[in-house]
């Protein structure tokens, strides 16, 4: 049998999870840990912990990270666009076999929320301090090095970093202010690890902060029930 382990980043992100108001979890494209299965229990565990819940997907930038790990540069977007749809359709398999025992539950792109103003508020602080910023930049540039090297351990070059970190900051919002973005009172992000400059940010050791109602909560499957709450 398989459980969820969650553990809040912060005391402070303890507190918003107990509040069980939103949650936005984070589902990666072209990331074996996402089967059907695990899609599944983690939707499972969510709609049954939080009020409401939403699914994240990659954006367009996906085509980015693909450059940045040396994918012909006329065949990122085909490649991206598939694997975006196809972790669409098991997200929407896993809610199908939820249903209709759950609330609705959404299911979008950073790329589809160019019409919203908070999130477009928050992304264009987050490159502009890209831009303006050296230790910003540093840290972002850091923070993709991982993603590109993946298990190879291969070096990343600055260029290639550059080339990725689109990605990164076209996420950034999301777990910055969900809150203003989705018009909710609190949120907690939720994912198998902390993302990159999560830790850096909800430290309080970057020139941008999260929103006061903006938690983060590791989640991901375990063959043992370390639950506290048994919720």
């Amino acid at each position: 049998m398989n459980y969820i382990f969650s553990r809040p980043l912060t005391r402070a992100c303890s507190r918003i999870v107990a509040g069980r108001e939103h949650a936005l979890v984070g589902i990666s494209a072209l990331n074996g840990y996402f089967s059907q299965a695990t899609i599944t229990e983690l939707l499972r565990w969510a709609v049954s912990s939080f009020a409401t819940v939403d699914v994240l997907l990659p954006g367009r930038e996906l085509e980015n990270t693909l450059r940045g790990r040396g994918h012909a540069a006329d065949r990122v977007r085909r490649k991206a666009r598939m694997a975006v749809n196809n972790t669409r359709n098991r997200v929407c398999r896993a809610l199908g076999d939820l249903a209709p025992r759950v609330r609705p539950v959404g299911v979008f792109t950073w790329s589809d929320l160019t019409a919203n103003r908070a999130y477009m508020a928050t992304r264009r602080r987050v490159e502009a301090l890209y831009a303006t910023d050296a230790r910003f930049r540093d840290a972002c540039l850091e923070a993709v090095v991982p993603v590109i090297a993946g298990d190879s351990g291969e070096e990343v070059t600055r260029e290639r970093a550059e080339i990725a970190v689109p990605f990164l900051l076209g996420e950034l919002p999301l777990v910055v202010d969900t809150p203003a973005i989705l018009g909710t009172r609190s949120s907690v992000f939720c994912y198998p690890r902390p993302m990159p400059l999560v830790a850096h940010l909800y430290g309080g050791h970057l020139p941008i902060s999260r929103a006061p109602g903006q938690g983060f909560l590791v989640t991901r499957l375990s063959r043992v029930d370390t639950r506290t709450d048994r919720t």
